[in-house]
């Protein structure tokens, strides 16, 4: 791979900064729709796709993603890298489609072939589709109507699923409308009506792979080249060809603590090295984000010792607390009439915890607003079992299923399970055996060791150092938002039994004066 040229080491906590001040936040001056195409990799479904968005723009409301989804169609929802649903710039998608058409075309065949369907009759169903040219987006129920009329045997619920994601692989159908913020139940449009300006065609592939490379450097780089094949879903090989044909637009940007094959576009390299402007703002990331997922090595985003909680053995990562680039915690959320924040702060960042709570707060009651809550909680939990010591999809629950508090039978809703259904979590492993060097029971320790709650006018928050704490005893109310205290379990003291005297020194019992038998009247 021809490199030419190469800059001085850079330190891993100034790359930290300047990519959480370029790919972690939004500019005053960007619109939603630049933001996203300067930033490839938002994830697709919901409510994930808000989440990411939220937290780069605190001013983002529900309206502002209809409008460019909806009414102006300037971003749409559509299989891209890695075969996985992204939000993506309408203007982009003709390009990652050409690009990745092989990859996409491909997949989840081999589940159709074996129910009878290749791709022939995903051809004829698109021909079946476009003949009846509906204009206006169909649910799945009615679009598996057309597909499958009258008495014609229809398969299984999930093959119909699946033959409605590939419909959308191949550029037949676009994913449009759903219902609630965090549905993922989609309607579904044909794609030459809904974007007719945007031609889906398999044409010049290999300069489409070129720029799209050439946008992940300049987004994610530095990066190795094994990076760009992870992030795109293209082989190893038709990446090294693409490094080649950018040539001397690649040059060396080695990073302290990184390694070395470190590449980064040269159009970006003076800025990279200088730095940006320090954004302090705290990020609550949801899982599935496109910091926490921009590189196969993810030293740069978290130590490695915490890599076991912040990835599991698949390469899933869950919901990440964000400072400046790195990764110094853990979160999660409840959804129902109040909206609960669960945090986790790394013990070496345990000196930020007043500043966490704050951010916390805040993020709370933005989803307030937007979940409709009457109220919101935050509290702190402690740091359970690492990802690979617990159940498959531990990922959806960082710090734990089980609630500190069961306010209703709601309180185990989690809106990151209701995505849909299809092969989104990834499965192939990433992470080696090195890297889970913290075990579990030291990790416990560890929580269990750090201090109680601050002093010094910071709020108290709940710290939950024990699996199921005992209920809480007060609270703080103010409009909106509760700040919950939990009364330390008191230890269990055995009541005192009365001593025996022995039966020379025991007082005589008096004996009740026996009733008189009298007449009956």
């Amino acid at each position: 791979m021809p490199v030419k040229g190469a800059y001085e080491v850079t330190s891993l906590r100034q790359l930290q900064r300047y990519h959480h001040s370029t790919l972690n936040t939004f500019s005053d001056g960007e619109t939603l729709v630049e933001a996203i195409h300067r930033r490839p990799g938002i994830y697709g479904p919901n409510p994930i796709a808000y989440l990411s968005l939220l937290a780069r723009r605190p001013t983002l409301t529900l309206g502002d993603m209809d409008e460019a989804l909806i009414n102006d169609r300037s971003l749409v929802r559509a299989t891209a890298f890695r075969g996985s649903l992204f939000l993506l710039a309408s203007e982009d998608y003709p390009l990652y489609f050409r690009a990745l058409y092989d990859t996409l075309s491909s997949t989840g065949m081999s589940r159709l072939r074996s129910e009878g369907f290749d791709e022939e009759a995903l051809k004829r169903f698109g021909e079946r589709l476009r003949g009846v040219g509906f204009s206006m987006p169909k649910s799945d129920a009615d679009v598996i109507a057309v597909l499958f009329p009258g008495k014609e045997r229809r398969p299984g619920t999930d093959v119909e699923r699946t033959i409605l994601r590939k419909l959308c692989d191949i550029g037949v159908l676009i994913r449009t409308t759903t219902k609630g913020w965090k549905g993922n139940q989609f309607n579904y449009a044909l794609a030459d009506q809904w974007m007719p300006e945007s031609a889906l065609t398999v044409e010049q592939v290999e300069n489409s792979r070129v720029d799209v490379v050439r946008r992940y450097l300049r987004c994610y780089g530095p990066a190795r080249l094994e990076d760009a094949a992870w992030w795109t879903g293209l082989q190893v090989a038709e990446v090294r060809r693409v490094f080649e044909v950018l040539g001397r637009e690649v040059v060396k940007f080695p990073v302290d603590g990184l390694g070395e094959g470190l590449v980064t576009l040269r159009e970006v390299a003076d800025q990279t090295r200088k730095g940006a402007g320090a954004v302090e703002r705290i990020l609550f990331l949801p899982l599935w984000d496109a910091y926490a997922l921009g590189w196969r090595d993810r030293t740069r985003v978290v130590e490695p010792r915490f890599a076991p909680w912040v990835y599991d053995p698949a390469g899933n990562t869950t919901s990440i607390i964000v400072e400046e680039g790195r990764c110094i915690g853990l979160w999660q959320f409840r959804d129902s009439d109040s909206i609960a924040i669960e945090f986790h702060i790394f013990e070496p960042h345990a000196n930020r915890l007043n500043a966490v709570r704050i951010a916390a707060e805040q993020h709370a009651n933005q989803l307030a607003v937007v979940a409709g809550a009457r109220e919101v909680r935050v509290i702190e939990r402690a740091l359970p079992a690492a990802l690979a010591d617990r159940p498959a999809a531990s990922f959806l629950w960082p710090l734990g299923k089980e609630p500190v508090f069961r306010i209703s039978d709601n309180d185990y809703d989690n809106p990151m399970d209701r995505r849909e259904r299809q092969p989104n979590v990834l499965r192939s492993k990433f992470l080696d055996d090195e890297r889970l060097v913290r075990p579990a029971d030291e990790a416990r320790d560890a929580a269990h060791e750090r201090p109680s709650l601050r002093v010094g006018g910071a709020k108290p928050v709940l710290k939950a150092n024990v699996e199921k704490p005992v209920p809480a005893v007060a609270g703080e109310v103010k409009g909106k938002q509760i700040t919950v205290r939990v009364a330390a379990p008191k230890p269990k003291v055995a009541a005192a039994l009365p001593s025996k005297k022995p039966a020379a020194t025991r007082a005589p019992v008096p004996k009740k004066p026996a009733k008189k038998a009298g007449k009956k009247r």
